[in-house]
């Protein structure tokens, strides 16, 4: 057996955690992002001598993957310890544990010193300490409920138009035909916006809590992913798993910046799911800000319902709410006037005064009627405009206007004015945005199609588009080369020299094949330290020719790369399957050279 660790975790910070681990116990260390890549490196190097493994993998999911382990003859001795962060999770694997060759089962909670110490027991052949079990989280669920209940997120009216438009973009985006907001309640989950849902579960807006899921995200606070529920020993009986309803999971939890979990972002289809890490890192941001706009929302609304109360209180000053205001809005990024009752602008924040030239300690000391000839001034036409730009009438739901400014540079801006309570009378926020820029919408859209660290396109875009191109090619009966290149030794470079050196590294490969790709093929960020080039109209020749020039002009950098073209009337995703084997094969003759095991 090769004297190897092999580390199945998705997250990079956790997986360089369990890296240095092993090699304190003087083992090399071989980290799969996937259950799918943890199997390709036992077919490349045997079986290890010790597999750390979380359950919930992409791909191909922990019971899986140790089911297919114990089929390999030369797996027999392999020592497996699950560190994971789903107590029912665990608890399952643990009535498998003989089937499923576990020798230790530990919680994500435990501390580094617990797993080191179970890692050496188990590596000596000597039985590990009982786990630990999990913390009681009564008090925990307690206070995560009145949160809940005092953020007032669940509401009987029909879901918000934004939170629709969200999942809307999230299931398009991952393909799938639901995706779901979720809050966990006490006795149930509860759909605060939804697409996709069967009649019967749209109108009730929930199900059971035992049955959700997201349950189980909740209470481990992290991601989870069931890549097939139909065979997961957990998921299989589910009552949605039998009614055909869920066939595969993916949700990231809603952890809001003060750190309650209040649900899930999720998505879900009827058949397997295939999720690459990269899939489920933007999935986890995408939950990250919405978690962070429910909270900041659930503040403003107890901040207007305060303000509300404050007309009938005398005690509170008309200038005190302006002043609590005022303190509020210079955090925003966002250019924007506080304008007081009468008319009479109170303050504004650094955004605006960058934006309008204008400065902070004179906005006080304009009418607002000087304020908006201000601005007209700053556009083509400032007669006409300065007639449009207004404050909203006070029984209003707000003012929107789009104006053009010449000056001091060329922009589309958006002029919003909303009014709103305050002792006194009727005050109003007025934001200046510019358009052309990035929305929250755009933001969310562009993580899903673009990979963070490299700028190249996601794996999910960059499949959908190549099957495109091979189907197109094939048509029209012209060649369509692909190149697949990997990184050696990504792993273990961010083990020994830090992520920011690894990340560089990837970066300027990653550069290097966008230039290949341009100006009719494409490059994708395809998964961990791989990259793909398509190359339409490139022949199996010409497309070979790229791939040895790239090697000649990045000698600095250890590749991997096989070259496929598209064959005939060949499904398009087996010119992608032959793509794999072709690397894995270029990658076994790279070891059998160097004399590396396996």
């Amino acid at each position: 057996m090769a004297r190897y660790a092999l580390i199945a975790e998705p997250d990079p910070h956790r997986a360089a955690g369990l890296l240095a681990l092993v090699a304190g116990e003087g083992l090399e260390g071989v980290l799969a992002r996937d259950g799918a890549e943890a199997q390709e490196v036992v077919r490349q190097r045997s079986a290890p001598a010790l597999l750390l493994t979380d359950l919930a993998l992409p791909r191909v999911d922990g019971f899986s993957l140790l089911t297919w382990l114990r089929e390999r003859q030369d797996a027999e001795a392999t020592q497996v310890v699950v560190v994971t962060a789903f107590d029912e999770l665990r608890v399952r694997a643990w009535q498998l544990k003989d089937t499923l060759g576990i020798h230790s089962l530990l919680s994500r909670r435990a501390p580094v010193e617990a797993v080191r110490d179970t890692v050496r027991r188990v590596l000596a052949g000597q039985r590990p300490l009982p786990s630990t079990p999990a913390e009681s989280s009564t008090d925990d669920e307690r206070q995560r409920l009145e949160r809940i209940e005092a953020m007032r997120l669940v509401d009987e009216g029909p879901p918000e138009t934004e939170l629709q438009e969200l999942v809307t973009e999230v299931a398009q985006a991952f393909a799938v035909p639901v995706a779901l907001l979720t809050l966990v309640l006490g006795d149930r989950q509860w759909f605060k916006a939804h697409v996709g849902l069967p009649h019967a579960l749209a109108r009730d807006r929930g199900t059971p809590r035992d049955w959700a899921f997201c349950h189980h995200v909740v209470m481990g606070r992290e991601s989870l992913v069931v890549p097939d529920a139909t065979r997961h020993p957990v998921f299989r009986d589910n009552p949605l798993v039998r009614d055909g309803i869920v066939g595969s999971y993916a949700g990231a939890p809603l952890v809001t910046p003060s750190g309650e979990v209040l649900g899930t972002l999720c998505v879900i289809d009827t058949r397997p799911l295939v999720l690459g890490t990269e899939d489920l890192a933007a999935l986890r941001e995408l939950a990250r800000r919405v978690a962070g706009d429910l909270e900041l929302k659930s503040r403003a609304r107890m901040e207007a319902r305060d303000l509300g109360r404050s007309r009938q209180e005398p005690s509170r000053s008309e200038v005190a709410a302006l002043a609590h205001i005022r303190d509020a809005i210079q955090a925003l990024d966002v250019a924007t006037l506080l304008v007081a009752p009468g008319r009479q602008p109170f303050a504004g924040n650094a955004a605006l005064s960058e934006m309008l030239g204008l400065p902070l300690e004179g906005i006080p000391k304009l009418t607002f009627d000087a304020f908006r000839q201000h601005v007209a001034g700053l556009t083509a036409d400032p007669s006409g405009r300065s007639l449009l730009l207004d404050l909203a009438s006070e029984s209003s739901r707000g003012l929107h206007l789009t104006l053009s400014l010449e000056h001091p540079r060329p922009r589309r801006i958006r002029w919003v004015a909303r009014p709103f309570p305050i002792p006194g009378g009727i005050a109003q926020l007025l934001t200046l945005s510019e358009l052309g820029g990035t929305s929250p919408r755009d933001d969310r859209g562009r993580m899903l199609r673009v990979d963070a660290l490299t700028g190249l396109a996601t794996r999910r875009v960059g499949e959908e588009r190549l099957l495109r191109e091979i189907g197109r090619c094939r048509r029209d009966g012209a060649p369509c080369g692909v190149l697949l290149v990997d990184l050696v030794g990504l792993g273990r470079l961010n083990l020994r020299q830090g992520f920011d050196v690894g990340d560089s590294a990837l970066r300027d490969v990653a550069r290097r094949l966008e230039d290949v790709g341009a100006p009719t093929g494409f490059a994708v960020r395809w998964e961990g330290g791989s990259l793909l080039v398509a190359l339409p109209g490139q022949d199996a020749e010409a497309t070979e020719a790229v791939r040895a020039r790239l090697h000649e002009e990045l000698g600095s950098f250890e590749l991997h790369s096989a070259v496929v073209a598209v064959a005939g009337e060949e499904d398009p995703r087996e010119t992608l399957a032959r793509a794999h084997a072709a690397l894995a094969r270029a990658k076994a003759e790279y070891r059998a050279r160097a004399g590396t095991p396996g």
